[in-house]
């Protein structure tokens, strides 16, 4: 559900971004395309809490929840706001590296980003949705996930960028890494910022 509903507003957003858009013009756009690696770190829930898969249940109720990796990839959307800032979205989904296992999010995406010649930073704030599986036989827990990140990349060319990402989820303690590819609607010295 949570796949379907990442690929339903990355769709709209870009649809709305660009076709429905009559100040594209003024909006550079950018369409990023990433492989993640996130950690979520091991630790102890009260039962109940859809953060991450049960290993084992000692007395007293309390959950022991093992240190997991995933593998993912990500598609993210996003138009230039006004001046510095950006809106978009993002989907994401991938692996534990495990049979039946399964990672998903789907994020609104606000960020700040300064370029120059040479390439770009930027901090963002993903929040939206997560879903994880630990095994085909268990049941998928949904977190909301709230997660700071920054980011830099370096021109390939005018209008192709390549970065690197990192954050941290401020719900469940985990963290990620990225690299990906960016695709600018506009060349880099073409920018005109809305204010």
């Amino acid at each position: 559900m949570v796949r379907s509903f990442a690929i339903a507003v990355l769709l709209a957003a870009s649809a709305a971004g660009c076709a429905f858009d009559n100040k594209a013009a003024e909006r550079p756009a950018r369409f990023q395309m990433a492989i993640n690696s996130r950690r979520i770190p091991s630790s102890t829930r009260e039962p109940g809490s859809n953060v991450a898969p049960r290993s084992t249940t000692p007395p007293g109720g309390v959950e022991a929840l093992p240190q997991i990796s995933a593998v993912t990839g990500s598609a993210q959307f996003t138009m230039q706001w006004l001046s510095h800032t950006y809106l978009g979205a993002e989907a994401e989904a991938g692996t534990l590296g495990l049979e039946g296992s399964s990672f998903a999010g789907a994020y609104g995406i606000l960020g700040w980003g300064s370029s120059s010649p040479l390439g770009s930073l930027a901090a963002e704030l993903a929040v939206g949705p997560r879903t994880l599986r630990y095994a085909i036989d268990s049941e998928n827990l949904t977190s909301t996930a709230f997660e700071p990140r920054v980011r830099g990349e370096f021109w390939l060319s005018s209008q192709i960028t390549f970065g690197a990402a990192v954050g941290a989820s401020l719900d469940d303690r985990s963290f990620m890494a990225g690299v990906y590819l960016s695709v600018y609607s506009h060349d880099f010295n073409q920018w005109k910022p809305r204010r």
